[in-house]
């Protein structure tokens, strides 16, 4: 019987309509009104300016991805027209729709009184479905020279022959995981221990357990079946990954025969097979891609956390409009903090220019470059670098240094008669119509394919496996081997090149001082690619790059265009040791192309000739250099003394409620692509945000302030009577001037509403005498079930927060961002299931 009451309770304090609450939000013009009948329950879910019935209608996500049904959940949640946002008032607004924009938005908006905008300049992929989508496209269809790419060019590299380097990075919903070669690997356990020990004290913990389980939140990996693994030597360690995500792990159904002879040539030398997602890099691997096995398609944020969720009315992304500037309240707090206020947007030069308005905190997710051009334009970079172009200094921070980036290079082998390489099929348009219809018959053949071969070895052992490397003295190797570089003398010199501040100085000395020990350990420093896309049919490429170059960069804008490029200058061999680093690369790769047996195979060096050494290779090292695409940095996660541009919590130091979640927050290189490390970032800060707002969220949904844009009640103001009327940002509604009928409206609405609060409470109270929230009865793996987030010892986030700080700073609409640990919150109960078809 009490049972029974309390449900029925609880159902009424979700159901029982409150007059006064209309569809009120924040301020900005308000909607046409709704009927009584529609007025928002006592805890709201809120509704975005897309409101529809189609919205709260529940719907399963295992249809299979190419059937175009997440294209009807995306066009719910997903619009270019401004006016849906502008002038309206959000919790979070996430500026950069990419891998970690759209990862944090689903997270957050997970909270349904959380209202969540993205703000993304690029498009939302309908237009290349076909090229995102089939794995092989990444490569002879890539999009990154097209408009889902951000076309990006260095300045000339002084180092480097003087020449432009081409930096392409994603553009568009999903950003470069929508874009990419679709690699997935972690770096070395050492790696990540290092954060910790670069941010000594830090609220939060960032180290290899850590980011380590935030991946694992993000996967859903499936092992090669035997045979492939079989046939291929695919070592796998399902331990090593995570299952249930939403991000789809898997490898390629169609590898070229070729690739057979990768691994037992490394074992040949000495190494070990391995998933090298368990910590140690060192070793050699068929390495998964972010692909669904089952139907071989492309994995990434938007197809996995986006479209494959239910429909979210909470949440909006904004397409087509560039994040130009944050707008400050020019007000600094008791910590001497100021606090965004909103974001400006804009399509193009010219177009009119939007804005919309934040009540909790801007997120920004716009990667290594893009972030720091934001901050900088909004008046948060370096003062001598702001000054110059006009702009403000709001906050004086080493914005745009400590660049970091994988140099890459290669070599090219002529194969034997025979062997299959990828050549025909990326040039002949008629195999490739051919094998594009077989992908779409039964999505197998050869454009599932994408690069998996590879391997990463530590400099220690680089003497004994090159011997006598050509053209490296024995100083030279001593130096790569044992890493006796001179730290003051290094500091010294990119200091000279880029004018490195004091503090950003002294956090470079300590990055220094960990590379150093890490070349006398298995962390990977050279990772080796076979690519079997060559000058023609019989020729192939071996890449070689080295992880942690010695040199810095820089990222700075040039001008007070929003759509102007900044000046990117990796520096790259600004450093003489990276330069010996890349000849012992090089010598590598070399001896691995005549060991057998994939000496068996190959006939020799085309490029740049077996022949080339001494001046002659560093000429052509220097000319066919350039990114592995994986920046990072430029918006250091470090103590402010040491260069740091964000705390543990990721707020940019000198504001309350600015973030950074994404790739430019790691301080020191790694060996691994970036993808799955950037995920773990947003998942991780999107656990820390939730952590310290709770409280402010479940405030939120009891005073009916969770709604987007304008209208009645709450935040909003209005007049309280479900008309949809404008209201006044951050003032409530008065009852003068409101009739009999709608005086008596609120008076019931109040009774009603009460019940429900008891309802509610008394729900709330069951609901904690369990240990871990149940996931919902869906096939899927239920890793988007609201409000599922528990800690360690499996309390629920609720709890943990009540036990400590959750927001400081002042009551009003822009709080100050309340730190405090986050106390390993771990998503909940989601057992492993089989990916969506």
């Amino acid at each position: 019987m009490l049972h029974t009451l309390i449900l029925t309770l609880a159902a009424l304090s979700s159901t029982a309509p409150v007059f006064g609450l209309g569809q009120g939000g924040r301020g900005g013009a308000g909607r046409a009104g709704r009927s009584d009948s529609n007025i928002q329950p006592v805890h709201p879910v809120a509704r975005s300016p897309l409101d529809s019935d189609y919205h709260h209608q529940k719907r399963s996500a295992e249809n299979d991805p190419y059937d175009n049904l997440p294209r009807t959940l995306l066009k719910r949640s997903i619009t270019s027209n401004v006016a849906d946002v502008v002038g309206k008032s959000f919790d979070f607004v996430i500026v950069g729709g990419g891998l970690a924009g759209l990862t944090a938005a689903s997270r957050l908006s997970e909270w349904s009184n959380f209202t969540v905008l993205v703000v993304e300049a690029g498009g939302d992929g309908s237009d290349v479905q076909i090229q995102e989508e089939v794995p092989g496209f990444s490569y002879m269809k890539g999009l990154t020279s097209t408009a889902y790419g951000w076309n990006f060019t260095t300045v000339n590299q002084t180092d480097c022959s003087n020449l432009s380097k081409h930096w392409p990075l994603g553009r568009g919903l999903g950003g470069s995981a929508a874009v990419n070669g679709m690699f997935w690997g972690r770096a070395s356990a050492q790696e990540y221990d290092s954060w910790a020990a670069l941010n000594p004290g830090g609220e939060q913990t960032w180290n290899w357990a850590e980011v380590d389980k935030y991946i694992k939140k993000s996967e859903n990996f499936v092992p090669p079946d035997a045979a492939q693994a079989s046939e291929f030597h695919i070592p796998s360690n399902v331990s090593a990954h995570g299952q249930g995500g939403p991000i789809q792990i898997g490898h390629t159904q169609y590898i070229f025969p070729i690739t057979s002879n990768w691994i037992p040539t490394w074992e040949a030398l000495g190494f070990t097979a391995k998933d090298l997602a368990a910590g140690d890099t060192h070793g050699v691997t068929i390495t998964p891609s972010t692909l669904n096995p089952v139907n071989q398609t492309r994995s990434d944020s938007l197809r996995g956390y986006i479209q494959a969720a239910p429909p979210r009315p909470n949440l909006v992304i904004l397409t087509g409009q560039q994040g130009t500037k944050l707008l400050f309240n020019g007000t600094k707090d008791a910590k001497g903090n100021v606090a965004a206020t909103g974001v400006q947007f804009q399509a193009a030069p010219g177009a009119p220019v939007y804005t919309v308005n934040v009540t909790q905190e801007v997120i920004v997710t716009s990667g290594t470059v893009g972030t720091p051009k934001i901050l900088q334009l909004s008046g948060v970079g370096p003062a001598n670098v702001l000054t110059p172009l006009g702009i403000t200094p709001i906050i004086d921070l080493p914005v745009g240094y400590n660049l970091q980036d994988h140099v890459a290079f290669n070599l090219q082998f002529n194969t034997v008669p025979g062997v299959e390489t990828w050549y025909n099929l990326a040039t002949n348009a008629t195999l490739q119509a051919d094998a594009l219809a077989i992908w779409q018959a039964n999505h197998t053949g050869p454009l599932t394919y994408v690069n998996e071969a590879t391997g990463c070895k530590c400099r220690h052992v680089l003497a004994d496996l090159c011997p006598n490397p050509p053209d490296i003295t024995a100083t030279d190797i001593n130096a790569v081997s044992l890493g006796t570089i001179d730290i003051n003398a290094t500091v010294a010199v990119v200091t000279a090149k880029h004018g490195l501040p004091a503090s950003v100085q002294k956090g470079l000395a300590a990055q220094y001082a960990l590379q150093q020990q890490w070349l006398s350990t298995n962390v990977g420093q050279f990772e080796v690619i076979l690519h079997l896309w060559g000058a023609n049919a019989q020729n192939i490429v071996i890449q070689v790059a080295f992880q942690h170059a010695y040199t810095r960069g820089t990222s700075f804008i040039a001008s007070t265009d929003p759509f102007a490029a900044p000046l990117i200058d990796p520096s790259y061999f600004g450093v003489d040791t990276d330069l010996a680093l890349a000849q012992a690369g090089i010598a590598w790769v070399r001896k691995l192309a005549a060991t057998q047996p994939l000496a068996g195979v190959l006939t020799g060096e085309s490029t740049p000739g077996a022949n080339v050494t001494g001046d002659a290779l560093n000429t052509y090292i220097k000319s066919v250099a350039g990114t592995e695409f994986h920046p990072m940095g430029t918006c250091s996660m470090l103590p402010r003394d040491s260069g740091g541009v964000v705390d543990t919590n990721l707020v940019v130091y000198g504001t309350s409620n600015v973030r950074v979640l994404d790739s430019s927050i790691i301080p020191i290189e790694i060996s691994a692509h970036l993808m799955a490390t950037t995920y773990g970032i947003a998942e991780k800060g999107a656990d820390i945000i939730k952590g310290q707002h709770w409280a402010v969220g479940k405030a939120q949904a009891n005073n009916g302030t969770s709604d987007v844009g304008g209208g009645n009640g709450g935040k909003g103001g209005g007049n309280g009577n479900g008309n949809g009327n404008g209201g006044n940002s951050g003032t409530h509604s008065s009852a003068s001037g409101l009739s009999t009928g709608a005086r008596a409206g609120i008076a019931v609405g109040a009774i009603v509403g009460g019940l429900g609060i008891i309802g509610l409470a008394v729900w709330f109270f069951i609901r904690k005498l369990h240990k871990r929230p149940v996931s919902p009865t869906h096939d899927h793996a239920g890793w988007y079930n609201s409000d599922s987030y528990t800690s360690a010892d499996g309390v629920p986030v609720a709890q943990v927060a009540s036990k400590h700080s959750r927001v400081g700073g002042s009551t009003g609409s822009h709080p100050s961002v309340g730190h405090r640990p986050l106390h390993a919150l771990t998503p909940g109960s989601s057992p492993a299931k089989p990916p969506p078809h």
